[in-house]
């Protein structure tokens, strides 16, 4: 493509470009041109004059930028978002190299809670045997955030209604898991079975706890429940719910066989919850691991493929 610049020039845009959206993301992320400039080995006019150079070739604004104020505009933080996706794959793109040529291949440090254990479970077989050299630690817990920003962590499966809140942490789309209220058919044949989500005794709840607050798996209620049994591992409240302790809303995936075979059954189906986002969480893509990056795009592509029953993958990714 070839366009003009304001000082009447004539530019053909060509693959070589593409750098001019890399520095896009850096001025993004130092928040302004002149730590930008250190961070590219250029000057801050230099930087400056790339960016203009950019927007004029998109025909619209990126930033606002003074001698008091830096911010993005709307066009540009989506911008800025493409941009860094291209900037993950030429990346990962360097590293294929590595990875055939044999080398360490680095360190991937998984956390998630117990919810998503069948779904890490296949990951990690998968993940492993594409990338045989990357270390891999895995965690079942739900502190996942605070061990990102410690840095004990490189990624968090998180499924919760909204992203952490935190200009630190980036939330990267894996898809959406669907939630069943389920109970066991001993459960169900009682004679004080409720008739609605709401009537549900407490003696007869089952829940999730999580250290982190987050939207419970079920929908809105009038009233607030004292469960009789909480856990924040989904395999003791599966075991509960099987044993006919009483109600428990679970990912459709983790009790799907339960549910095949007759061990549970789902109840209040008019009551359904909307699924609830899944994400890879990790820190800025500046202080990411190639290999937490390989891991992050082999979710991605395992989800995809995996078919799981209730689990919807994202088709495009941002």
């Amino acid at each position: 493509m070839t366009y003009t610049t304001k000082d009447g020039c004539r530019r053909v845009d060509n693959p070589d470009n593409l750098v001019d959206l890399y520095l896009l993301t850096l001025v993004v992320e130092a928040g302004g041109f002149s730590a930008a400039a250190h961070r590219a080995g250029t000057t801050k006019s230099r930087l400056s004059r790339r960016i203009l150079e950019l927007e004029e070739r998109l025909g619209t604004q990126l930033l606002h930028r003074n001698a008091r104020r830096f911010s993005v505009t709307a066009v540009g933080e989506q911008v800025y978002r493409q941009a860094l996706l291209i900037r993950e794959a030429a990346a990962a793109a360097a590293a294929v190299a590595s990875d055939v040529k044999g080398s360490a291949g680095g360190q991937v440090r998984v956390h998630a809670d117990s919810r998503l254990l069948p779904l890490l479970e296949g990951m990690l077989e998968g993940f492993s045997r594409q990338h045989p050299y990357t270390r891999i630690s895995a965690m079942l817990n739900d502190e996942g955030v605070d061990a990102l920003l410690k840095q004990q962590a490189d990624i968090v499966l998180c499924m919760a209604d909204a992203p952490p809140d935190s200009a630190d942490i980036v939330a990267r789309a894996l898809g959406s898991v669907d939630h069943v209220l389920v109970a066991s058919p001993r459960r169900l044949a009682q004679t004080d079975r409720p008739e609605h989500p709401d009537l549900i005794p407490d003696q007869y709840y089952l829940s999730h706890t999580m250290a982190t607050p987050s939207r419970q798996q079920a929908p809105k209620s009038r009233r607030q429940p004292s469960p009789r049994f909480t856990s924040n591992n989904a395999l003791a409240l599966l075991a509960a719910a099987r044993a006919g302790m009483g109600y428990v809303w679970l990912p459709l995936y983790l009790c799907h066989t339960d549910l095949q075979q007759g061990g549970l059954r789902t109840v209040f189906e008019s009551h359904h919850t909307p699924p609830l986002p899944l994400h890879a969480l990790t820190l800025q893509e500046r202080a990411m691991s190639q290999a937490a990056m390989h891991f992050v795009q082999f979710a991605r592509r395992h989800l995809a493929l995996s078919q799981l029953p209730g689990i919807t993958p994202v088709d495009k990714f941002d």
